[in-house]
Formats: C-alpha cells, structure tokens, sequence
C-alpha cells in the first residue's frame, strides 16, 4: 500500500564528486647527493630561496643545490621546487643509479628531474636511465648540463632528457639548466592565459652566449638539439631567452608536454566518470549510452587543449557498442572496452623563418 503524506514532491540529490586536478607537470625535483640535512631516499617541497639554503649541509653537492635553486627562484615564484636527496655518492654513475633505483621504487612521483652537472661524465649511463622513459607514455624527464663536446653522448632518439649547454661566460654561481627547469615546471595553461612554446621565452639571473666568435659552436649545439641561453638581440630585445626549448629528440618540448597532458586528463577523468557512474543517477552503464559519455569526456579535453594552447587539433573516436561487442564478445561480462582512440597534434610554435624580398629594377631613367 502507497504511504500517504501531506509532502507533495520529495527531492533526492546525489552528488558527483569532481577529480582533483592533477599537479604532476608542476612537480619537479633537484638531485641532491649529500647536498642538504635531509634523510636519504626522502624529499622535501621549498616555496622560496630561503627554505633551501636553511636545509642545506656542508658536503656533497650543497653549493650546486644552492646555485641550482638561486636560478630556478630567479625565474619567478609561480611554482616550487622539490629537493630528492639521494645521499653522498662515490661517482657520478653510482648516483645515476641510485637515482634509477629510487624513481622505480617510487613512480610517478616527480615530472622531472635535475641532475648535477657532474653526472655529465657518465652521460651515457644517464642516457641509458632516460631511456627508460623515453615512450611516448613516459611522462619523466631529466634536464642535464653538458657541453658542446660531450652533448653527443645523449642519444638523438632520447626524448626524455632536456640537454642545456652553459654559456662560456656564465657566473660560477649559475646553474643554467635550472633556468629552462622553471619553465618546465611552471606551465600552467588555461584559456584565459594559452602556453607559449618552450623556445624563446625571456630567463632571468643568467648569462647568455657571446655570439661573437661562437657561431659554429651555437650551431653544433642546436643542431644536436641542446638548449642554450641566447637574447633576443635579433629582434632588437636584449633581455636572455631560451635557445630552442628542445629535447634531445629533436622535438618542441611544449610538444611532449601537451601529449602527457591529454593524457593525465583522459585516465583521470575517465577513471572519475566510471566512479561517479556508480554513485549518480543514471547510472553509467556498459552500453551506447555509456560510450558515448566517455566519448564526450575526451572531445572536451581536446577542445580545451586547443583553448589552452597545448593543441593544433585533436579527434577522438569510440567503436560502436554493437561492433565492439561482436568483435570482442568475453569482453562485454567482464567490463572490458578497448574502443576509445585519439589523434593529437600540438601546437608548436615558430623556429626558424624565411623572409623573401624581391628588389625591382627601376632603370637608369627612374
């Protein structure tokens, strides 16, 4: 029997709670080996200059700890910084490895990394640990200082590693590859504020190539996908600026950067709409329907991609219900669907340019 009340409508509401923004891209650590008071194997988050120096020690790599700070805080303060301490190493190599060991043992921890400029000379043991990343899904990078003749050590197809050449004149206190971390780190798109490339954004604290007399030098490293600090003095700008924004692979940096993106985004809302699905009304059930919501979920990511400036264009696509459950039919019970797919492409910005000027030839009467 109908239970009759003077209430003539009754509300339900069931709540839908909203993923958590990832802050992945945003983490970024500098390797200490020995460098602060902190215990090995942990790491600490630094707001400012100060806090840095506060934990610094008296062995290791402390003072590089504090130039590689001075730079990054340097830059501005839109994002911190993370100091991993990996504790006093005997060699360059064993602290690559044991910086290879910590980061399997704690994934997806940091974004990326930068390592002392020493470890330079066992570039290939740290090109062997980029390597590691180096898929498309790696989404870990490693911004290493070397030189004009060391840089080849760092194979071409090693997209994981940002490689910064110092310029011949730079202070003993910069730590130039701290410059192009922040930056790294401090992206933070939004359509109201788009991401420009990596390439050609203004640095601050550091001491840029003298062109003068290093042409060939410059050349051979930026052909070899290396990063240096330049000015702007070619558009008439005398402010430093970054010289490509590269990795070693030869590719745009901010490229890398909105592929992981899309993909933070995609797993994470995805995962947050299968969730909620079992706790609203309807219900987000294994059928077209439900396809077709997921398929929603990434088209909105690619439309804010275009919007934040991370992409040129991207297309998502779902296999029907009906195709995929033929095609694939244990999967349907056991709550397996593979059929969602996408094709980015970033949006990169300009490098090079060609200007083509065509003088006429007036004649000797004009």
């Amino acid at each position: 029997m109908a239970v009759v009340t003077s209430q003539i409508v009754t509300v339900n509401a069931i709540v839908s709670v909203a993923p958590t923004p990832s802050q992945l891209q945003q983490s970024g650590a500098l390797v200490s080996v020995g460098g602060t008071t902190q215990t090995v194997g942990t790491y600490t988050y630094y707001g400012t200059i100060g806090a840095v120096v506060a934990a610094l020690s008296s062995s290791g790599n402390y003072q590089e700890i504090d130039n590689m700070a001075t730079t990054f805080f340097a830059q501005g303060n839109a994002v911190g910084l993370y100091v991993l301490e990996l504790g006093v190493e005997g060699s360059s190599s064993a602290g690559i490895t044991a910086l290879g060991t910590w980061i399997a043992a704690n994934p997806g921890i940091f974004y990326a990394y930068l390592t002392p400029a020493a470890w330079d000379a066992s570039g290939a043991a740290l090109n062997t640990l980029a390597a590691n990343y180096s898929s498309p899904t790696g989404k870990t990078y490693f911004f290493v200082t070397t030189t004009s003749s060391t840089i080849s050590a760092y194979a071409i197809t090693t997209k994981a590693i940002f490689a910064v050449v110092p310029s011949q004149t730079a202070a003993g206190t910069e730590f130039q590859a701290a410059a192009f971390f922040y930056q790294w780190l401090a992206n933070n798109p939004s359509a109201t504020s788009p991401e420009p490339p990596m390439g050609f954004r203004f640095l601050y604290g550091v001491t840029p190539w003298v062109q003068t007399g290093n042409a060939a030098t410059i050349t051979s490293i930026l052909s070899a996908y290396g990063n240096i600090v330049g000015t702007g003095a070619e558009g008439g700008i005398s402010t430093a600026t970054s010289f490509r924004g590269t990795t070693m692979d030869g590719e745009q940096a901010m490229g890398w950067w909105a592929i992981d993106w899309v993909q933070i985004q995609a797993k994470q809302q995805l995962a947050a709409a299968i969730i909620d699905g079992s706790n609203e009304n309807p219900p987000l059930y294994y059928n077209q329907n439900g396809i077709n919501r997921l398929l929603a979920i990434l088209v909105d990511i690619g439309n804010t991609g275009i919007s934040y400036g991370l992409l040129q264009a991207a297309t998502f696509a779902a296999v029907p219900f009906a195709t995929y459950i033929a095609q694939n039919p244990g999967n349907y019970p056991a709550g397996i669907y593979n059929g969602l797919s996408a094709t980015v492409t970033p949006q990169y910005g300009f490098e090079s340019i060609t200007f083509n000027l065509s003088a006429l030839d007036f004649g000797s009467g004009a």
